[in-house]
């Protein structure tokens, strides 16, 4: 059973993988060589090129061989079950950006798997690391011999045309779901953080020196928004009014998981996504074209350090930013996939929300980065600076989430007012319809609502036109204008608005008219 793979491959593998292996091969009358080892980079996972040889078939072949511990979550979320599901989902794009697993899992016994899958474009002599090429360009390292060097503009559009493939052609759409509850900020911060605030985790002797509410930051003038106090629910009320815009995602996009085609010449357009360890298929999309600028800048830094506030303020304005103060093709990066998620999320009317779940996304992936240990301690503070500029800018446009502040009429109120006005009065204004069912303008109230969108002028100008009074939202629901409901209430069940009623006695418990499949009873709370 020994000479199944050869001494160097044995070598380099656990006695457990080893013993698994071989006995694998045996079985199944195959004989494995190394061709090379690969850098895994923090997963800790021990990755090769093997070749393989099927003495039942006799036929050969080159595969990608890792060895890694099954999440605790459970076996489905193995990267074998996720590079499946990644490829069941979007099949065109997984032929033409994904590897495919090879053959099944092999259990080692100690914990780990060993799982086998194609060489992504089928060759790595014509396939260059992104991160390779930028390091490449930022540090002027020369190209091995045959290799080319990739320019400023080959680079720049590659990173921009992974985005637009991420987004048009991997995720297509997203979409808000309504079977989930809307989130905090703190709640949208812990799907990009995981455990990282947790005792001992990457964050929390950071978060530890940096306990009040905001932190004065070389370089700015007042005081920003402390990022740990708005990871741990101390900065904003714990409000639910976010739903955030989901769909199918790489989970780990960055540059030393991009394959790009350099030979017979660099190319754009060609590249290859590697490690669907994290693959989501509801995963949030703004996260992963954020992180991969995070990522750039964070290989980039020597080249950068002296822009640091440039850099700062052209992530929070990409498209008016100071693009002159920094390199171009950094620059351009920025604001090309900046334009390019714009134009994706367009059409959908989203294009608000979007911004201002890239602004959070932004906070949460600096933070993911300021307690990264292969960040140096000296760039942490311009990783923490952003997040806590991007916080700034995310709450001069919602002040009503300020735990301190109790506003008259607070940013957003319009929005949450009118669908619980709408809400309210959907029987009523369906019966002033002659066909309420195929009414477009009456359709999409209803779906913008279920978005949390604002239509405020919309709606009001629209029970203008059916002959119905003025719904002033600015004193709630009917009923209930400026007077506080106490004790037993009912709220709405979707967490869209604020209506808040009495049941009168001897009446039915209110409902909530607006989702799709008719009425739902409201829930009961007391105060």
């Amino acid at each position: 059973m020994t000479d199944r793979i050869d001494d160097a491959l044995r070598k380099g593998l656990s006695a457990a993988a080893a013993q698994a292996l071989s006995e694998w091969a045996a079985i199944n009358d195959l004989h494995y060589w190394l061709d090379r080892w690969l850098d895994n980079g923090r997963s800790g996972a021990v990755v090769a090129v093997v070749n393989e040889t099927d003495n039942h078939s006799r036929t050969a072949r080159k595969v990608i061989m890792k060895i890694a511990a099954a999440p605790v979550a459970g076996l489905d979320r193995i990267e074998y079950a996720r590079h499946r599901k990644a490829i069941k989902e979007a099949p065109d794009f997984a032929a033409e950006h994904l590897s495919t697993p090879v053959g099944q899992p092999v259990r080692v016994g100690d914990g780990t798997w060993i799982t086998f899958q194609t060489v992504a474009g089928d060759t790595f002599d014509e396939l260059q690391v992104l991160a390779v090429l930028l390091r490449r360009l930022v540090h002027r390292t020369p190209a091995a011999p045959g290799r080319p060097v990739c320019s400023a503009e080959v680079l720049t559009t590659t990173c921009v045309d992974v985005v637009h493939g991420v987004l048009y052609d991997w995720a297509v759409t997203g979409y808000i779901s309504m079977e989930k509850p809307a989130l905090t900020v703190k709640e949208f911060f812990d799907l990009h953080l995981g455990g990282r605030m947790d005792p001992g985790g990457p964050l929390d002797k950071y978060a530890r020196l940096h306990q009040g509410e905001e932190i004065q930051f070389d370089g700015e003038t007042d005081p920003l928004p402390n990022p740990f106090a708005v990871a741990q629910g101390r900065y904003f009320a714990e409000k639910p009014f976010l739903r955030p815009l989901l769909g199918k995602c790489h989970g780990d996009l960055h540059s030393d998981n991009i394959l790009v085609r350099v030979l017979p010449s660099a190319a754009i357009s060609n590249y290859y996504l590697i490690d669907n360890a994290l693959y989501n298929a509801e995963g949030v999309l703004t996260a992963s074209p954020v992180y991969l600028l995070l990522h750039i800048v964070a290989r980039s830094m020597d080249a950068v350090r002296s822009q640091w506030d440039a850099l700062i303020e052209l992530f929070i304005e990409p498209q008016t930013g100071p693009a002159a103060l920094v390199p171009g093709w950094l620059s351009g990066i920025i604001a090309g996939v900046d334009r390019k998620s714009a134009e994706w999320i367009g059409p959908s009317g989203l294009k608000s929300e979007w911004r201002v779940q890239t602004l959070l996304s932004m906070a949460a992936c600096a933070l993911v980065f300021a307690g990264r240990d292969s960040v140096p301690e000296a760039d942490k503070p311009w990783f923490l600076r952003l997040a806590a500029r991007a916080l700034a800018r995310f709450s001069e446009t919602h002040p009503h989430l300020r735990g301190d502040q109790e506003p008259t009429e607070p940013e957003g109120s319009r929005q949450v007012s009118w669908i619980g006005r709408l809400c309210q009065d959907y029987p009523n204004v369906s019966g002033a319809l002659d066909d309420p069912e195929g009414n477009p303008d009456l359709d999409e109230l209803r779906r913008a609502a279920l978005g949390g969108l604002d239509r405020t002028d919309h709606y009001r100008e629209f029970v203008r036109r059916i002959g119905g009074p003025d719904p002033d939202t600015r004193y709630g629901t009917r009923g209930t204008e400026g007077a506080p409901v106490v004790g037993e209430a009912y709220v709405c069940p979707l967490e869209l608005c604020d209506r808040r009623e009495r049941r009168e006695p001897g009446c039915a418990v209110p409902n909530c008219h607006l989702p799709q499949d008719g009425p739902v009873a409201m829930r009961q709370v007391f105060r």
